[in-house]
């Protein structure tokens, strides 16, 4: 029950965190903004002026790490002040979970003594706090932080599969529009596709890269990105076609991309056929393993009894060491099978 009470606690803690940012949110924003639009600008400006002289250090390789994972995770993209907001509620995150830890665990009447959760679990102790009693709440705090970084990698890897598929509609869309010049068929295309459609900010994006580069090199820099966030050869090929066209004109551009719609097309029905015959293969490796995992676990069961099964799984270092390999073996199968479950619309 005393244990109950200091995780209600922490609730409340970090209840009390959320609320001091959704009150601080609004006077950060607009300084976020400013900040991020400056540090945007810089690193376009020193492209412009040094163009492939400029290193990777020099480019603040984490800050365009995080910039092409947004680019492509978050809906609502804005250069640069998307990085910064993403760097500033991570950075709030982690303190917020780390004082919260720390200030509760200053409160315990003794030491927290932690062993094996399915046979002892957690214990106090008479003892005062440690000095080091920091240590836990910043791993904890550590593991809080990483979960909006790890879930905006999960975003951008499930966009660049819907990416390539949405690609198709972006082509057969910039088709009608072929008389126009290059920024104002991406910038028409981008309208006309649905808000569901992943493309639609870095497609406007695109085409005001199209419209306002001040030099090749931060052209061919823009769609490169673009390019890359899809990861597609299709994607390769529709941005060199523009790139082309742009130096060239878009009188050829109508056939090209008719020819370029017509292989996405082809190369779309045989995805559809090979997942079709491998759709039992696919489910097994979803949900085959897991029901397997259950009929074995309840058929020990009731061999051994209950008790005895618990025992030899729980609290004995072979049964916890297996368990964590069936875990590791069923998440990694999952994984595997989702992945074939909808492969990106590509030639391979």
């Amino acid at each position: 029950m005393e244990l109950l009470f200091y995780v209600l606690q922490i609730a409340f803690h970090l209840l009390i965190a959320g609320g001091l940012w959704l009150l601080v949110k609004p006077f950060i924003e607009r300084h976020l903004r400013q900040l991020g639009q400056k540090i945007d600008q810089q690193m376009s400006l020193r492209i412009s002026l040094f163009g492939q002289k400029v290193s990777n250090k020099q480019r603040r390789w984490l800050y365009r790490h995080l910039d092409d994972l947004l680019y492509f995770a978050h809906r609502k993209y804005e250069p640069g002040i998307s990085v910064m907001r993403f760097s500033i509620r991570t950075l709030f995150v982690f303190i917020m979970v780390f004082l919260s830890g720390l200030l509760t665990l200053r409160e315990l009447p003794g030491h927290l003594s932690f062993s094996n959760p399915f046979l002892e679990g957690i214990n106090f102790d008479n003892r005062l706090p440690v000095q080091g009693s920091w240590r836990f709440p910043l791993f904890v705090a550590v593991i809080a932080a990483s979960i909006p970084y790890l879930r905006t990698r999960y975003l951008f890897a499930q966009r660049k599969v819907h990416g390539s598929y949405d690609l198709l509609d972006v082509i057969k869309i910039a088709t009608k529009f072929t008389h126009l010049s290059v920024d104002s068929i991406l910038s028409k295309t981008a309208d006309f596709l649905t808000e569901e459609s992943v493309l639609k900010t870095p497609l406007r994006l695109l085409g005001a890269a199209f419209a306002n580069y001040s030099n090749e090199r931060e052209l061919t820099l823009e769609a490169e990105r673009f390019a890359g966030a899809i990861g597609t050869t299709f994607a390769v090929e529709f941005v060199s076609d523009l790139l082309y066209c742009e130096k060239e004109g878009t009188r050829y551009l109508k056939n090209t991309l008719m020819m370029l719609s017509r292989s996405m097309e082809q190369q779309r029905e045989t995805i559809l056929t090979v997942k079709a015959g491998s759709r039992d293969a696919i489910s097994l490796g979803l949900y085959g393993n897991l029901v397997v995992l259950v009929s074995s676990v309840g058929t020990f069961i009731y061999m051994l009894k209950p008790d005895v099964y618990f025992k030899l799984q729980f609290q004995t270092t072979v049964g916890l060491t297996f368990l964590m390999i069936i875990i590791s073996g069923l998440f990694i199968s999952f994984m595997i099978s989702t992945i074939l479950a909808r492969p990106k619309l590509d030639y391979h």
